[in-house]
């Protein structure tokens, strides 16, 4: 086997055994799941996954830069930061949106990542923070140009983005159905909240 061949070998079960976690994490939860299982779903040996992955702690974390980082790529497609706040704002929520429709399992376990350990969740906000950035500019943007409130950037992360997440994770629960006027309308709303 080439290297170029064993190279990709390695990156495809690494990428299973990512899968599979996210799979089995919007299905049963952090403790809803055992290493065991986590191998059968991606098809690998148990000991496989250590030789990608520390510890159980390791794979969650890693798992959850995956997951930020598509969910960035994705919200930030296309975006011209020449446009309007207002019209950034929409694309960026409906490109999330359209990503949640997609993704299910990359939306139900949000929650899930939300309840890290602190620790955790610190020495991740770097590097979500990194893939955020066209984000936290428009933000940075708003506030000198007096369009947006002044409020910490993590007060309008979370007035932008959780509710739109947690109407995508009901969405696929089929606890709630979002018509195309009433995803405009909450669009609106969004930047109502943020806006002066």
């Amino acid at each position: 086997m080439s290297r170029c061949d064993a190279a990709a070998k390695a990156t495809d079960k690494r990428r299973a055994i990512l899968d599979a976690t996210l799979s089995l994490l919007s299905e049963r939860g952090f403790h809803g799941f055992s290493m065991k299982q986590l191998a059968e779903r991606a098809g690998v040996a148990a000991g496989t996954i250590y030789l990608y992955f520390e510890d159980r702690d390791d794979l969650i974390g890693k798992l959850h830069d995956d997951v930020v980082r598509e969910i960035a790529a994705h919200a930030f497609a296309g975006l011209d930061t020449r446009a309007p706040l207002a019209e950034q704002l929409r694309l960026i929520l409906r490109n999330l949106w359209q990503f949640g429709m997609t993704r299910p399992a990359a939306m139900l376990t949000k929650g899930q990542f939300d309840h890290l350990p602190p620790d955790i969740l610190r020495s991740r906000r770097d590097a979500a923070h990194e893939v955020f950035l066209p984000f936290l500019q428009l933000l940075s943007t708003g506030r000198q140009s007096g369009e947006i409130k002044d409020l910490p950037d993590e007060v309008l992360v979370a007035l932008c983005f959780d509710p739109l997440c947690s109407m995508i994770s009901q969405h696929h629960l089929d606890l709630l159905r979002i018509s195309d006027a009433q995803f405009e309308q909450i669009l609106d709303a969004t930047w109502d909240a943020i806006s002066r």
